[in-house]
């Protein structure tokens, strides 16, 4: 793995639905600890971007790189095991497994042999977790569920976890314990590819952010210089 390759990225991606033409040569990179923050208001192509990247849906044209090897054709399963971590929109947490099951069924070694997340250390992560231990996932709350998907994916211990709408749909306070949680996960040095739309929770937390409109890239930069421009911010993001 070449150190100074990005452990992600794509290439001029267009990809389409059907006849639906939705990537328009987006070009993007995530590179080791590094915190990205993926914008743009719905249907613009963030949840298309991601799954291109995770190879669920091909691009047309353009190339997936991982560790700078064209990965445009690998299936999900071999980018996943080259260290990449996804929490989908929907979770995908196994519904009539326990908590437990849930995470038995994630625990591995990271791709260089590093057991740094245990089940332990995301219990303790996530106390909430740990007393529902027994429950199904259908018995958990929305933001318990989207717990057990990020826990699950640590236990991956991936190099890079993507969040596609990390905190969706969730009430204040359990939002405000996921992006605390992500705090954290930026701080153990994981990089994180995060879609949200708490554009002040995203600037506090993100290197770079990248604003998507219509499939194409609108903005990339640092916080600051978004901030300093909040008539892009007001266009795009609605803010």
């Amino acid at each position: 793995m070449p150190a100074d390759q990005p452990i992600l990225a794509g290439r001029e991606l267009h990809t389409y639905y059907g006849s639906s033409h939705i990537l328009r040569g987006i070009s993007i990179e995530i590179r080791a600890g590094e915190t990205i923050g993926l914008m743009g208001r719905n249907g613009m192509g963030k949840t298309t971007l991601i799954r291109t990247l995770m190879g669920l849906v091909r691009p047309r044209r353009g190339q997936v790189l991982v560790d700078g090897v064209d990965a445009t054709t690998w299936p999900t399963f071999r980018i996943s095991q080259a260290g990449i971590a996804y929490v989908p929109e929907g979770r995908g947490i196994f519904a009539s497994l326990s908590v437990a099951e849930n995470l038995s069924i994630a625990e591995r070694p990271g791709i260089d042999g590093s057991r740094a997340w245990t089940k332990e250390r995301v219990l303790d992560l996530f106390p909430r977790l740990a007393q529902r231990i027994g429950n199904r996932g259908d018995q958990l709350s929305g933001g318990e569920q989207q717990m057990l998907a990020i826990a699950r994916a640590l236990l991956a211990n991936p190099r890079l976890l993507i969040l596609d709408e990390a905190t969706e749909g969730l009430a204040p306070i359990i939002r405000d314990e996921i992006w605390r949680t992500i705090g954290l996960i930026r701080a153990a040095g994981i990089a994180t590819l995060i879609v949200d739309k708490t554009v002040d929770a995203i600037m506090a937390l993100a290197d770079r952010v990248v604003i998507i409109v219509k499939g194409e890239v609108a903005f990339e930069g640092s916080p600051a210089t978004l901030k300093a421009d909040p008539e892009l911010m007001h266009r795009h993001l609605g803010v």
